[in-house]
């Protein structure tokens, strides 16, 4: 799973539109959209923004492990 994976599926856990996951952490929806969208590379700022404010849980990790199972069934 790549950064931009990563950011998506962390802000759809949450429950998060890309604005208000951009608004948590500091950063512009635009931002959150071109690298979900692969089309910027994330900062390093954008990447400890985004630890800092949501750390990985078990239940996140479950959520991951779900997805990444469902995706192999296919």
């Amino acid at each position: 799973m790549d950064f931009s994976e990563f950011l998506r599926f962390t802000r759809l856990f949450h429950g998060l539109t890309q604005k208000e996951l951009a608004d948590r952490i500091g950063f512009t929806q635009a931002v959150i959209s071109n690298v979900e969208n692969k089309k910027k590379y994330p900062s390093t700022r954008l990447k400890v923004a985004l630890t800092r404010e949501f750390p990985r849980t078990q239940e996140f990790e479950r959520f991951l492990y779900e997805i990444k199972r469902g995706d192999e069934m296919k």
